[in-house]
């Protein structure tokens, strides 16, 4: 039967290198402290038998453990078996049968079992150095305490993997983690658990290891990405909260839509296509020529409302034009008078929409630039929520149909089926409407299409579309995020451009507070050969890196 609550903790420490007695009495010590505070679930750090930072890959073989039989492991599972509780860790491991040394996550089960058993898949540069990519897919385990899926670090970067953890139905996921970043903890941590509707329990290092400075950042975050518990930076401790399974299955947003069951695996099918069979591996070698690779973008922060029609509308993109912005995009349903229409409204609309291309394109060839227009169109199977995209001829260059629709929008909207992406004088362009960039699918689908702009016509609805999940859109590909949103709806304003590699500090609301000006137009110059370079860091690419192979639940019916 398994219990429906629990307490979890989350252990901040430092592992010393390569000594194995003084990282047992650190676990012990640790284990004995949760134990007398109820917990049932202790998560230990990245690599914490060992250390992290080896002299080489010879000095890691030395140390690395077998499992189930190496000194820590061995230590641990007694200790799971001592006190019946579960206990999870990263760990140094040697495979003897493959000859290879992983970055491993081990989680032992009251008896002092193996309850589950993980390699890290997205290894950072010195990562690279040591360790050999994972082998063990994206495993989710059932327990008595619910369904656990294990991570190590920076495969938090990466969405397919808590994504493919989640669509297994996993309710709690266990990080063991070195983040190396605030932003790391601070943004990804909560944006997973958020985008996932999921538990988040990730335990990470505070101090100095060699040339390697861990703030800390050990947290448990709750299925709507809210921060429960966390251990002050540059601290060791414990962060501890009650965890209740069930809110996991809770995957609800706004009124009436699923972060789960909205999804569209039919059309994300280019997520599971091999790195050098995709268009974002072409581009990526492509020459281009400085002078020539760069945009200036914007969002125009303007709608018909009580106060504007649709001559104001046109006038502020033309003011933005005369600026030099050479691409323009307008928030969702901008020509509406409403945030949310309804089918006779939408109607209405789309019998505008032929006119507003028209006047839209007069201004965008007048001004040698790309226009984004938010609207609806009807069409033979019905009305679509559609962004046509205006060229500097005055052309259509293409539109895209939004994916995934809100409840409202499902009474009166049929859905596109895919994510095209634009080559444009201005660079490759794509559309997310609204309730799309919910989805990370919808954003990686998009960069393996190589595109070096994504645009974001919004109606937001929750702050956390914007604190958690903006940056990360850009950030995880490396792409430019354009974010136009309307000043109607339940979280107005906002509207900034996002560069492909973030903002300095991690606090959206800190480095780009929320304007509620209507007529904003909030510009930045973007270099598209930035877009193009897809690392992170030296041999940390946000898509080469990718193990398609174990993404398959992303695309499954």
């Amino acid at each position: 039967m398994t219990t429906r609550r629990f307490r979890a903790a989350a252990v901040q420490t430092l592992a010393a290198l390569g000594d194995y007695d003084h990282n047992i009495a650190l676990a012990t010590k640790f284990v004995e402290d949760a134990v007398r505070q109820g917990v049932e679930l202790v998560v230990f750090p990245e690599c914490m038998d060992t250390g992290y930072l080896f002299d080489s890959p010879a000095h890691c073989r030395e140390l690395a453990e077998t499992v189930p039989d190496g000194p820590f492991v061995s230590a641990l599972a007694t200790l799971s078996r001592e006190h019946g509780i579960y206990i999870a860790s990263g760990i140094t491991e040697w495979d003897a049968g493959k000859e290879k040394v992983f970055n491993s996550g081990i989680m032992f089960g009251r008896k002092g079992e193996v309850v589950c058993h993980y390699h890290k898949q997205f290894l950072a540069t010195h990562d690279q150095n040591w360790f050999s990519f994972g082998e063990r897919g994206c495993p989710v385990v059932e327990t008595d305490l619910g369904k656990i899926g294990l991570l190590i670090c920076f495969d938090g970067r990466i969405p397919e993997i808590f994504r493919s953890m989640a669509i297994q139905g996993a309710e709690v996921i266990v990080d063991m983690a070195n983040f190396f970043a605030m932003d790391q903890a601070d943004m990804w941590g909560p944006a997973r658990a958020y985008e996932n509707g999921l538990w988040l329990v990730a335990a990470t290092k505070a101090g100095y290891e060699r040339s390697i400075y861990y703030p800390g950042g050990s947290m448990i975050v709750d299925p709507k990405g809210r921060v429960l518990s966390k251990v002050p930076y540059d601290t060791h401790g414990m962060a501890v909260a009650d965890i209740d399974p069930e809110a996991a299955g809770d995957k609800s947003i706004y009124t009436a839509n699923d972060k789960i069951a909205d999804r569209r695996p039919e059309t994300y099918g280019i997520m599971t296509v091999s790195y050098a069979d995709t268009p974002v591996s072409t581009v990526a070698e492509t020459p281009i020529v400085p002078a020539r690779s760069t945009s200036k973008v914007a969002a125009v922060q303007i709608h018909v409302d009580d106060e504007h029609g649709a001559s104001d509308v046109l006038n502020m993109v033309e003011h933005a034009a005369k600026l030099g912005i050479k691409v323009i995009s307008l928030p969702e349903y901008a020509f509406a008078r409403t945030w949310l229409p309804n089918a006779d409204e939408a109607a209405a609309l789309a019998g505008e929409t032929k006119g507003l291309v028209a006047q839209i394109g007069d201004i965008a060839s007048l001004y040698g630039c790309l226009i984004a227009l938010p609207t609806v169109e009807r069409a033979a199977m019905g009305l679509y929520v559609t962004t046509y995209l205006i060229g500097p001829e005055g052309q259509e260059i293409g539109k895209y149909r939004k994916t995934h629709l809100t409840a409202e929008e499902r009474a009166w909207a049929v859905p596109g089926d895919d994510y095209p992406v634009f080559e444009t004088p201005f660079g490759r362009i794509g559309v997310m409407s609204g309730y799309d960039a919910v989805f990370p699918e919808s954003s990686r689908c998009l960069g393996i299409a190589a595109a070096d702009i994504i645009l974001w016509p919004a109606s937001l609805r929750e702050p956390f579309e914007r604190e958690l999940i903006a940056v990360p859109r850009a950030e995880d590909n490396r792409v430019a995020v354009v974010l136009a949103n309307r000043l109607d709806c339940p979280y107005p304003g906002g509207s900034l451009v996002i560069p492909p590699t973030g903002f300095p500090l991690w606090d959206i609301n800190e480095v780009a507070p929320r304007v509620l000006k209507a007529g904003a137009v909030m510009p930045k110059h973007i270099d598209l050969a930035v877009c193009r370079q897809k690392q992170m860091i030296p041999k940390v690419d946000m898509f080469a890196n990718r193990l398609v192979e174990t993404y398959a639940p992303i695309v499954a019916a």
